[in-house]
């Protein structure tokens, strides 16, 4: 009943201000009733072809289910000159489309210094007595190759329920440090301006061939969108882990973390981020907590759209009992930085590639665990 309201109201040319009431309009429309606003983002769009009507047309056809017509407006907004902000966004839809319809893939070639987190220390202090210490598996660098795949189907169309699959592998040279993890889960997910889920799943994490740990989990994330194109939001996660082999370590893990994005101007953004977690075991000495801060930017070139991604973290680890084999209480302190280097504009077969590269390192009260890694390499992300 609403859409012949907004077609005849659209019939004259719009003012500024009635084109910002029909798009507010638009927007409210968006999570109950997405055919309206597909509706009113398409006549707005006639009236004002922005790239901010643009947007809210294209999620409005997602919404809808509508979602090879929606592929095609969020393409062509790519081929725009648009924001950091908006092509991540974007970006993020197309990927959502991608696993819906087949399935979204991941790729990485990259040279990693230290696959097995190996202390470079070769003495050890054990109870006062100083000992030598020999690693079992390779400390060289090896070459990885990492794969992830996910996909995703609606239950019921328009139902927003969901059930979804994600495996991630980081393959290496020597078996041992081989990682493959399985995600599946079940999600409820209200999605209109702004985005709230709702998610069960388990998670089984391989390490060198064996299960390290089994998680079953509840998690929820909101997302909010500003109309300058920030977002902020926040995720928890929690539930019960077990290790088989390591029944100490087995226990519980709650997750939590806030993230803020300003878009500071079309080329240059700022990303903050704070989280912890709370990981209790069956023994004390292995029980934890820990916390982390990240800052990051994006920075763009319009000429030769050439985009550099950077981000830093400082970590931080306390353990709440000593140590039954090294007889003091571990804590940590670590830092990660990264850098990724793409062109926005290249994609091969919707894969688009950069160079990543990330320096990590752990400092421990536990000299054993200290140690320090660089892997970087070529990776291809699913755009659509």
């Amino acid at each position: 009943m609403l859409a012949p309201f907004f077609v005849c109201s659209l019939a004259n040319a719009l003012t500024p201000r009635e084109i910002q009431a029909q798009f507010n309009i638009g927007t409210s429309l968006m999570e109950e009733m997405p055919e309206e606003a597909v509706q009113v983002f398409r006549n707005l769009y006639e009236q004002s072809s922005t790239i901010r009507i643009q947007l809210e047309l294209a999620r409005s056809l997602y919404l809808a289910g509508r979602l090879e017509e929606a592929k095609d407006e969020f393409i062509n907004i790519l081929n725009r000159p648009i924001p950091i902000t908006v092509r991540d966004k974007v970006e993020w839809y197309l990927s959502e489309i991608q696993k819906r319809q087949t399935a979204k893939v991941y790729l990485g070639l990259y040279q990693d210094s230290n696959p097995g987190y190996i202390t470079s220390a070769r003495t050890v202090s054990i109870f006062g007595q100083t000992l030598s210490y020999q690693p079992a598996q390779n400390t060289n660098s090896e070459t990885g190759l990492a794969v992830g795949v996910e996909a995703e189907r609606e239950l019921v169309p328009q139902s927003g329920y969901f059930l979804q699959a994600n495996i991630n592998t980081a393959t290496y040279q020597t078996n041992a440090f081989n990682k493959q993890d399985l995600d599946f889960s079940f999600i409820k997910r209200w999605q209109g301006y702004d985005y709230k889920d709702l998610r069960v799943g388990h998670e089984t994490m391989f390490y060198g061939g064996t299960v390290l740990y089994n998680y079953d989990y509840l998690a929820t994330r909101w997302v909010f969108n500003l109309p300058n194109q920030d977002y902020y939001g926040f995720l928890v996660k929690g539930g019960p882990i077990d290790y088989p082999t390591y029944s100490y370590l087995s226990g519980s893990q709650t997750q939590a973390q806030i993230f803020y994005n300003h878009n500071i101007t079309r080329d240059l953004t700022l990303y903050l981020e704070t989280g912890g977690d709370k990981t209790p075991a069956s023994q004390n000495a292995y029980s934890s907590y820990g916390f982390y801060g990240t800052i990051g930017t994006q920075i763009a070139d319009d000429y030769t759209n050439i985009q550099a991604n950077l981000k830093a973290s400082q970590l931080r680890r306390n353990y709440w009992d000593s140590d039954p084999f090294w007889g003091q209480v571990r804590q940590d302190r670590g830092q990660l930085y990264f850098l990724s280097i793409t062109k926005r504009d290249f994609y091969i077969m919707g894969l688009r590639p950069s160079i990543d590269i990330t320096y990590q390192s752990n400092n421990s009260s536990i000299p054993f665990f200290t140690y320090n890694k660089i892997f970087g390499g070529i990776f291809f992300k699913n755009v659509y």
